[in-house]
């Protein structure tokens, strides 16, 4: 299976900056680094941001197939697809490079601090996976 570079052709350079390309909000790297934020004040955990960056096998062989079949519309695809990859790629590298991170593997904080007496509190069943 081609890569999104493949498809890309390595000779272009993706655009990062909006004005560039209307499907590219913001640099990928500026994206890693606020999402490594979130992990370092706790807000979510490694392996949150990891499901939120990603984009799920299926999702992504859908749309490479909807972009080879419609040309016209696998521009715009790839550089989305391609955007994530970096984003992704940057975040394991701050994540790596963080001496400290073993403690953001865990889960987010909310989820840690939630007392288990409080659904029985309010009234509501804890429902468990």
């Amino acid at each position: 299976m081609k890569t999104i570079a493949d498809l890309l052709n390595m000779d272009q350079t993706v655009p990062v900056a909006g004005h560039d390309n209307p499907w590219a909000i913001r640099n990928p790297i500026d994206e890693a680094r606020d999402l490594y934020k979130m992990v370092r004040c706790g807000s979510c955990s490694v392996e949150e941001i990891r499901e939120l960056i990603a984009v799920p096998k299926p999702v992504e062989e859908a749309l490479l197939a909807y972009a080879e079949r419609y040309p016209k519309d696998g521009q715009p695809i790839y550089c989305v697809l391609l955007f994530r990859e970096k984003v992704a790629t940057e975040f394991e590298r701050l994540i790596e490079s963080d001496s400290s991170s073993a403690e953001y593997q865990q889960t987010s904080v909310p989820e840690q601090s939630l007392p288990e007496q409080l659904p029985e509190q309010l009234g509501t069943e804890v429902l468990v996976n």
